[in-house]
């Protein structure tokens, strides 16, 4: 073996663990056995790093990351990239030069970084950031060319084609650009061709039909007015023919309705002829009209005098009208084929200026292009994803296959989601807890002291919440109770309120499990005395209410007997007096008779008599707080948060100092003396009367 593949590894925690300074080291980490590795799975939610990061880990999306999904992105990232200072220097910035061309991806993200910078007016330039990168908008919606093959006003200054996409977008809709404009792509680009050319034909055909007709250039004018009259005087020759004498004579007895009467006259005048029906089949326009169809009538009488239709401008045979039909037979077949009317408004000549060939090729030449640079715009995605593993890579393997980065005390780790500042100390060694009954239940197998937070923020108007578990791995947890509040400042910068919520309660030091006995005996101690004297003083209390309450009554007897014979009361001033006087006696006995007994023995021995009495009673405890000290650890303090972690981690006592410290007052402070000793009543002083 080379001693540049020899790996080496360091003791943290009284384990040894992969020494991971740089790339090379980190290239060497793909090829070693994982059970060598301090973690071999992790909640992505326990690491704090960039989100799309961690995303980008989490190829199968299970909200962990393992062993075979990291080396995959070891792997990718070394093949992809030729130069790897900018991993050893956890730079977000990718230089142009730092890609292998001799990989499949190399050349094509060397092209994509190329025509961002292009889109984002910085052509030229060698590198490009992350913060670049994910400015979307700024790429897609600042270039001519984006990859999805919709092209819009903006991509383009030459006016036919501005004309064109805003034809098609007006006749056949619009696509929405990726950035966000509107544009065609080819699908419209074919459907609007399909349908200028079939109304240019259309258009051209009634060209030819016009240039045919007997009224010649102004067939298309009374065509219209034709139009408009021609289902109306169709059914009144249709009528004129099935008419008799005596009908034309009852029609137009009928016409003389009563204009008092409204509803009749509307209902006749609705359903009425255009004109009084006439048995010779002609229509007179000196006769009645229906009022309705008046102005339409006369245009069409004028319009087919003016063209030679008809030979006289107030009448019109039924010859003359067969004949105008017949003459618009062929137009009318042309008219019901049907307009495109969205081409209103446009000319044979417009949409032939639309569908040139130049004018179209060059389109589709545009269209096609924004297509090409497909792949270099898809490729910010795997950009993002370069610059992040080129960023965040070399730490995260130090709080992965290594935990080195836990043990800096300059830095927050990426498993460390912040600190909690309570009591004057600092508390560094923190993780999120989602169930804490289930954490709670593995965190006793680390014989590590924990307190578990909540912790509460307001951001942005946006409340939020978490729960912490937070070691305390030096001094004493004496001054921690449920309920004492502090304040947890987030990686983010984020500050947090902070409330005890709960207590895992470990030895914490070699001072505090001396004398844990001694204050589990005290506090002992003191809860019997309070329950003695409480005990004691009710008992006086009764006893001495009783005597008040008999003395009480006894008066009252006095004043209803006034011959009763003088009672001493049970308890007078005088017996009290004897009776204080009677124990002081016993208590000054007892002391002299204890005084008289140890008269003859040395002090050494009494000390050491006592001194036995508390080893007895507090050695077991001592011995069981030592040698829980002394089993800390820190792996399974991150088991408990759902780790699977592979060293066997002790915490000792200097690492307890890493992450429970209470900081010093600075070296160049002045000190001075207590200002209580300082202060000076200034009272009134009250004056006798």
């Amino acid at each position: 073996m080379k001693k540049t593949d020899q790996m080496m590894f360091r003791k943290i925690g009284s384990s040894h663990q992969p020494s991971l300074m740089n790339a090379d080291d980190m290239k060497k980490i793909i090829e070693l056995d994982h059970a060598l590795w301090a973690v071999n799975s992790i909640p992505k939610d326990a690491v704090v790093a960039d989100p799309e990061f961690l995303t980008f880990l989490d190829t199968d999306g299970n909200g962990r990351i393992r062993p075979n999904e990291l080396r995959a992105a070891l792997k990718w990232l070394f093949a992809v990239l030729k130069d790897y200072s900018g991993i050893n220097d956890n730079s977000d910035v990718l230089k142009l030069d730092a890609f292998d061309e001799n990989h499949a991806e190399g050349p094509m993200l060397q092209s994509a970084v190329k025509l961002i910078l292009s889109n984002l007016n910085r052509a030229g330039e060698t590198e490009i950031s992350l913060a670049d990168l994910r400015n979307t908008a700024s790429i897609i919606g600042a270039g001519n060319s984006n990859g999805d093959g919709v092209v819009t006003l903006e991509n383009t200054e030459d006016v036919d084609l501005e004309r064109v996409i805003g034809n098609v977008m007006k006749i056949c809709g619009s696509k929405t650009d990726l950035s966000t404009l509107q544009g065609i792509d080819t699908e419209l680009l074919d459907e609007y061709l399909k349908r200028a050319a079939a109304q240019r034909d259309w258009l051209k055909a009634g060209v030819q039909l016009e240039m045919d007709s007997v009224y010649k250039e102004k067939a298309g004018d009374f065509f219209k007015i034709y139009q408009a009259v021609m289902d109306k005087l169709n059914e009144y020759f249709m009528l004129c023919g099935a008419l008799t004498n005596e009908d034309e004579e009852r029609f137009a007895a009928q016409i003389k309705l009563d204009p008092k009467n409204v509803q009749a006259v509307q209902e006749f005048i609705q359903n009425a002829p255009i004109a009084q029906l006439s048995a010779v089949k002609q229509l007179d326009m000196s006769r009645w009209v229906n009022p309705l169809w008046l102005n339409k009538l006369k245009d069409f009488m004028a319009e087919a005098f003016e063209v030679g239709a008809i030979a006289s401008e107030s009448i019109l045979t039924v010859d003359e009208w067969n004949l105008v039909v017949s003459n618009f037979a062929a137009r009318l077949q042309w008219s019901s084929t049907g307009a495109d009317e969205k081409f209103a408004g446009m000319s044979i000549e417009d949409i032939e200026l639309d569908l040139a060939e130049n004018t179209v090729t060059k389109l589709r030449a545009l269209i096609e292009y924004d297509k090409s640079v497909s792949s270099e715009i898809k490729a910010l995605e795997t950009l993002r994803k370069l610059a992040l593993y080129q960023k965040y890579m070399l730490r995260f393997v130090n709080n992965f296959v290594s935990l080195s980065e836990l043990f800096d005390p300059n830095v927050l780790s990426m498993v460390q989601p912040g600190y909690v500042v309570m009591g004057g100390r600092y508390f560094a060694l923190n993780v999120c807890v989602s169930n804490l009954a289930e954490h709670k239940k593995i965190i006793q197998r680390s014989n590590i002291c924990v307190m578990y937070l909540a912790l509460e923020s307001t951001v942005n108007k946006e409340v939020r919440k978490m729960t912490i578990a937070s070691a305390v791995t030096s001094g004493t947890m004496r001054n921690i109770f449920v309920g004492k509040c502090g304040i947890f400042y987030a990686g983010d910068g984020t500050e947090y309120d902070a409330k005890v919520i709960d207590l895992v309660q470990q030895p914490v030091s070699f001072v505090e499990a001396l004398l844990q006995p001694f204050y589990s005996f005290g506090s002992f101690m003191t809860k019997q005395a309070d329950k003695f004297f409480s005990t004691r003083s009710k008992d006086v209390e009764t006893a001495v209410n009783k005597q008040v309450n008999t003395a009480a009554k006894g008066d009252a007897s006095k004043l209803m007997n006034t011959q009763e014979v003088k009672q001493t009361p049970a308890i007078s001033g005088s017996m009290l007096l004897m009776g204080g006087g009677v124990g002081l006696a016993a208590l000054g006995s007892s002391v002299a008779f204890i005084t008289n007994t140890l008269k003859g023995v040395p002090v050494w021995n009494i000390v050491a008599v006592l001194f036995g009495i508390a080893l007895t009673i507090s050695a077991p405890m001592m011995l069981v707080s030592i040698v829980k000290l002394q089993n800390r650890r820190i792996s399974d303090f991150f088991a408990a948060g759902g780790w699977a972690v592979n060293l066997h981690m002790r915490l000792s006592r200097k690492m307890g100092l890493l992450f429970t410290r209470k900081p010093h007052i600075p070296f160049c402070a002045i000190l001075r003396g207590d200002l209580v000793n300082m202060l000076k009543y200034e009272g009134v002083t009250r004056k006798k009367k």
